[in-house]
């Protein structure tokens, strides 16, 4: 008999990056977890723009998208 199990991730926050905006800060939170980072996009009244998650990138690799998003980089593609 299989069981189903239901496991949350917890993820912990490593940084935030701001993007000003004509109606507040946007901003981009970076977080790790055992699956790797992930980078939650957060527009300036709090709504959830958009969850990217990178298994087997580096740190620094997650850092420079959410970083090239705050300076306009890089879009956000629905």
């Amino acid at each position: 008999m299989e069981l189903n199990r239901t496991r949350k991730l917890r993820m912990k926050l490593i940084e935030t990056h701001f993007k000003e905006e004509s109606t507040g800060h946007a901003r981009a939170e970076i977080y790790e977890a055992s699956n790797g980072f992930s980078i939650r996009y957060i527009d300036p009244a709090g709504n959830l723009l958009k969850t990217e998650t990178h298994p087997g990138k580096s740190l620094q690799w997650v850092e420079d998208a959410a970083e090239n998003w705050a300076l306009g980089i890089k879009l956000l593609n629905e």
